[in-house]
């Protein structure tokens, strides 16, 4: 048996957009899972979500080094968000727009 991303549910992300669309101005939104790097957060940002949380990025930080290890955590993280946003061009996450993102196929199993 091979096991792929068709046998699993849809990744949250791909899903942002719709979610945004129905709710409209209407409620706040949050990504609560994915979120592994910066541009991560970035990238939910432009889609239309409000805020993000990081949750796993958070939990490694501190199993490996306490109190500290999630301040690193937080450090790499807020370095990456001003990178991407540097090569974004833009100065704040108000500039951002669905279209700073590209959003690639999922490949779908032939066979």
């Amino acid at each position: 048996m091979v096991v792929g991303s068709w046998d699993r549910a849809p990744v949250p992300f791909h899903l942002l957009p719709e979610v945004v669309r129905e709710l409209k101005a209407d409620t706040e939104v949050m990504v609560d899972t994915g979120i592994m790097h910066g541009a991560d957060i970035v990238a939910s940002i432009a889609q239309g979500a409000s805020f993000t949380l990081i949750g796993r990025a958070y939990l490694y930080g501190l199993m490996a080094g306490g109190r500290e290890g999630v301040d690193k955590t937080i450090e790499i993280l807020g370095g990456q968000i001003a990178r991407t946003m540097r090569l974004l061009g833009v100065k704040s996450l108000e500039e951002l727009e669905p279209d700073h993102v590209k959003i690639l196929k999922r490949y779908t199993h032939v066979g």
